[in-house]
């Protein structure tokens, strides 16, 4: 899938689909260093933002060796993605209303990063 980072408007820079992206399509994987839970606490308390848990004791840190995923923002209130972890990787994937072009992909970063 085609996708670009510019200007968000919900926050900093954001993911954006340069084409129409049908539901339940892998848009990106979300790529970074792989590293344990005591490397990503410590890099989570000094203010790294784009670490994602992927199962026991590893986490993906975006901002390491990452890619463009690392821009989809949070959305708590009708976001248009969800992510899977499969297989030991993370994917971005279109919502069940697909994604429109020219749309901020956006998914629900859950309340363990941001408390309801």
């Amino acid at each position: 899938m085609k996708v670009v980072v510019k200007k968000s408007k919900i926050h900093g820079m954001g993911l954006f689909a340069a084409q129409e992206i049908p539901w339940g399509t892998k848009i990106i994987e979300y790529k970074g260093e792989r590293i344990p839970d005591k490397v990503a606490f410590a890099r989570i308390a000094e203010g790294a933002d784009c670490i994602f848990e992927l199962g026991d004791n590893v986490s993906i840190d975006g901002a390491s060796r990452g890619n463009e995923a690392r821009f989809a923002n949070h959305r708590r209130r009708n976001p248009n993605c969800f992510i899977l972890r499969d297989r030991g990787r993370i994917w971005i994937v279109a919502g069940i209303e697909g994604v429109a072009a020219g749309e901020e992909i956006t998914f629900d970063y859950g309340s363990t990063f941001y408390p309801r």
